[in-house]
């Protein structure tokens, strides 16, 4: 047992006990949620897998070793390990598939804009002309009526999608268990086909998902940073 002193604001001390004796938990404390609220999942076995079961260390597979720890240089995997109150790897898996989506598309929008296609509208056209990073910011000023569409269709479309995919959120975050059918990313959603029936190829489609979205999240930030630069 070990007592520590947190400080969360300026003339706030508080003495908080932590139980590290008990290896086969998965955190020393419970969370902050009450029972029925996700408490319950914390500690049980393979619940909150770790990033080794998502991620590969490329440098340390390509060099030959057998045992390596993925890379993660700031240890944001060990979030949850601290507290419950913060998000797993599997929240995280699921965050960066949908900012790799998002990013990817929004790629492709600052390229269409760029070479001056948008829609008919005044407003669109304004924004355009502003050019990219300031296109949203001036579509919200001079017509803030499409922003508030576009946040609502968004909310509309994300309440359906993840209420379809069943019980995806256990409490306190959401994501891949052993006991649910859910699969990071997957929102049932493939009017074209694409993905493969064949599950080492729908794995090898996953993981080029997750790639591209990478290098689009990094490709939409420098296109970000450049007229500031």
């Amino acid at each position: 047992m070990v007592s520590a002193l947190i400080s969360p604001r300026a003339g706030v001390r508080a003495t908080v006990a932590l139980d590290l004796s008990r290896p086969d938990r998965y955190m020393y404390d419970n969370p902050y949620a009450p029972e029925g609220m996700g408490r319950e999942y914390i500690n049980e076995p393979n619940v909150r897998r770790p990033l080794a079961d998502y991620e590969l260390n490329l440098g340390a597979y390509f060099a030959g070793e057998t045992k390596f720890e993925p890379w993660d240089p700031l240890g944001l995997c060990l979030l949850s390990k601290v507290s419950a109150n913060n998000p797993d790897v599997a929240f995280f898996r699921e965050a960066e598939l949908k900012h790799g989506r998002m990013a990817m598309l929004a790629f492709v929008g600052i390229v269409v804009t760029t070479g001056g296609k948008h829609w008919p509208a005044e407003a669109f056209a304004q924004a355009t002309a502003a050019g990219w990073p300031d296109s949203l910011g001036t579509l919200a000023k001079t017509n803030p009526g499409i922003v508030a569409q576009g946040l609502a269709t968004v909310g509309i479309i994300e309440g359906a999608s993840n209420t379809n995919r069943g019980a995806w959120w256990d409490g306190l975050w959401f994501g891949e268990r052993p006991d649910s059918p859910v699969v990071a990313g997957d929102l049932g959603f493939d009017p074209l086909g694409v993905m493969p029936k064949d599950p080492k190829a729908a794995d090898l489609m996953r993981l080029k998902e997750l790639k591209n979205g990478r290098l689009a999240m990094l490709g939409v930030f420098g296109l970000f940073m450049q007229p500031h630069s």
